[in-house]
């Protein structure tokens, strides 16, 4: 229905398949709208998702209504499930409730029971015959201090992160960890045996862990830098850079495979957490403008490792002379005035501050 009719608005969808929703499924009230959520989001991220072609004929693929399988995920609000004591919960099936165990670690139980955190939704999903509640909670971010200047970051695949303090994240690891399991991954594929096929679905989400983790990592060590010298965080705006960019077909794996949206993803949400600002700006000509005479030149990079200015002779590691161009072009776009203004107006709409007669 929702795909026929071209229908993303869950208000509108609900009032079209809720009766026939729980007449044929036999879905509660509850896991009928929460069903009904669900498919007016797949439906909107397929139609929002941009245009694919075919590699070999160069012809525009359709799109196709998303599809759930059986063991899909399941969503849950506030009223289809119950956190109980003892780490327990009770969940809404369509043969009534069912009290399942969570098996909880230091860090879920920790924050679970905060109450500083309140509890939203949940997805129930399976995953190797392994069930798993992914519970979401949130609550109200601080006020980001006044910073005094920025911390220019300037992504990369040789080196995932260089900041404008000179501070390299290097990559040359990850790399080698990652060519070493796709040779391993080709060589499983190329066998095509039992075992093989076995390795290969256990070692499915390895990489994607692994990469999660570098992100988390990554993302923690920048924010608490920032925070430490209370200043703002300046991010490149990698917004489609795919499409913008030409990449020869014996790259594409190695500069299509990093997740530098989950790193943003991270930075943003750990900063909001410590209370620091996040600025996104366009990276446009920063590998090649010197950060001493702003001299841009696309032969001041001679190579994908090292800068050296034409006109004033200033050398540096090309990433970090980026990173400074990022921190100095956050400066010129959006200065801290501007940041602490934007401070204050969030402060005098809040409700909080209306509650109080502020």
């Amino acid at each position: 229905m929702s795909w026929e009719q071209g229908i993303t608005n869950k208000n509108k969808l609900h009032h079209i398949v809720y009766g026939p929703t729980r007449a044929i499924y036999g879905l509660g009230a509850q896991l009928a709208c929460c069903a009904t959520d669900k498919a007016a989001e797949a439906v909107r991220a397929v139609r929002a998702a941009p245009e694919r072609r075919d590699k070999q004929t160069d012809q525009l693929i359709p799109k196709t209504c998303p599809a759930f399988d059986a063991d899909s995920s399941i969503r849950y609000d506030a009223r289809t499930y119950r956190l109980m004591s003892l780490d327990r919960v009770s969940l809404n099936t369509l043969t009534g409730r069912v009290i399942g165990q969570l098996a909880l670690g230091d860090f879920q139980r920790r924050y679970l029971y905060d109450t500083s955190w309140k509890i939203g939704g949940a997805e129930l999903l399976r995953r190797d015959n392994v069930w798993y509640l992914c519970i979401t909670q949130s609550k109200a971010a601080p006020d980001p201090d006044e910073p005094t200047g920025y911390l220019g970051v300037d992504l990369g695949l040789v080196n995932v992160a260089a900041d404008s303090d000179g501070e390299v994240y290097s990559g040359a690891q990850i790399q080698t960890v990652r060519e070493r399991r796709f040779k391993h991954r080709r060589r499983l594929q190329l066998a095509n045996t039992r075992r093989a096929r076995w390795r290969l679905r256990r070692n499915a989400r390895r990489e994607h862990r692994f990469q999660k983790a570098v992100n988390h990592r990554i993302s923690k060590a920048l924010v608490q830098k920032a925070h430490a010298t209370r200043k703002a965080i300046a991010l490149e705006d990698l917004s489609r850079i795919r499409e913008r960019v030409t990449v020869q077909r014996e790259q594409r794996r190695v500069r299509h495979s990093w997740a530098f949206r989950q790193l943003r993803t991270f930075i943003n949400y750990k900063a909001r957490l410590a209370s620091v600002y996040v600025v996104h700006i366009d990276a446009r000509n920063t590998s090649s403008t010197c950060a001493m005479c702003g001299y841009c030149d696309k032969r001041n990079r001679p190579d994908q490792a090292r800068f050296r200015c034409l006109q004033c002779g200033h050398t540096a590691a090309a990433d970090t002379n980026a990173a400074v161009n990022i921190a100095r072009v956050a400066a010129v776009n959006q200065p801290i005035v501007s940041l602490l203004s934007q401070s204050i107006e969030r402060a005098d709409t809040s409700p909080g501050a209306k509650a109080l007669g502020c």
